[in-house]
Parts: C-alpha cells; sequence; structure tokens
C-alpha cells in the first residue's frame, strides 16, 4: 500500500517538473519575443522565470537522488565488497535523512516567516517560492523511508570508462 501510494507521489512530483520545466522556457521564450518582435518587454516573465528555476532546481535534486546520480566519492565500489557498499549506502542515507529533516524543520519555521511577504512584481508570497525546498526534502525523506520500508533502489549504473 506504502509503496503503491509512493509510486503515485513520485509520478506526480516528475509530472510537475515536467510541466515547471515547460512553463519556465515557455515564459523565457515570451520574454525574447516581446522584447525584440514586439518591443515591449513583460515586466513579470523574468520574475516567474526565476522562481521556476528555483522549483525546477530543487526537483530536479529529488530526481538525481531516487536514480543515485549525484556526483559522489565512489572508492568503496572500487573495492568490489558488497556488505562494505551497502553499509556505506546506508549510512550516506542516513546521514541525508538527518540532514534534509533538520533542515525541512528549519525551512518550515522560516516558511511561516515569509508568508507575508509579496514578491516585487508578482506580489506572491515568497513563501511559495521558498517552499520548493521543503517540497525536496519531503520528497528525499519520503524516498529513503520507502527504501528502508521495501528495500532500497539500486544505484544508477556506472558509465563505463573508455
Amino acid at each position: 500500500m506504502l509503496l503503491k501510494f509512493w509510486t503515485g507521489v513520485e509520478w506526480v512530483a516528475r509530472a510537475l517538473l515536467c510541466i515547471l520545466l515547460s512553463a519556465m522556457v515557455i515564459v523565457c521564450m515570451a520574454q525574447v519575443l516581446w522584447r525584440y518582435i514586439f518591443n515591449d518587454p513583460l515586466t513579470w516573465s523574468e520574475e516567474l522565470a526565476r522562481f521556476l528555476f528555483v522549483w525546477v532546481g530543487y526537483l530536479a535534486a529529488w530526481f538525481a537522488w531516487t536514480k543515485r546520480a549525484h556526483i559522489a566519492l565512489d572508492a568503496v565500489t572500487y573495492l568490489r565488497l558488497p556488505g562494505l557498499e551497502s553499509a556505506c549506502r546506508k549510512i550516506v542515507e542516513a546521514l541525508i535523512f538527518i540532514y534534509c529533516g533538520w533542515t525541512l524543520y528549519a525551512c518550515v519555521g522560516f516558511l511561516g516567516l515569509t508568508s507575508n511577504q509579496p514578491s516585487a512584481v508578482l506580489d506572491i508570497p515568497m513563501s511559495y517560492v521558498y517552499a520548493g525546498y521543503a517540497a525536496m526534502c519531503v520528497l528525499i525523506l519520503g524516498d529513503i523511508l520507502t527504501g528502508w520500508i521495501h528495500g532500497a533502489r539500486q544505484p544508477a549504473p556506472a558509465v563505463p570508462q573508455e
């Protein structure tokens, strides 16, 4: 049941990532068109593109985590000792879990502080923008918990070197 729920959450997050990235590209293209073709720059597009970029960055960081594709020291994998690799993977997951939990707790307090602070042009609460970090933390925490309960994900296959 939990695995099915979490698979749905991941699907929604990936779909949101695609939508936000597409929206960012469209907004940037609109800015260029209005500026150079219509000679009338949009006032809101730069801020919206920046806010979308923040969310895309955080969701992409979560997505890279699910594929275990972040830059990492892989010296342990060269030893070809499965027990050591497994132990190191569990230690890294525990450290990431603690870090994300702690920073999520701090972020929630920060979101409360910025809920009444409007953005300069779009006049939306800045907590909407900063909530991208909280979303990333929740997704990473959920991924780790699901892995602990239902079995760890396998790391991304190594790129063959020539």
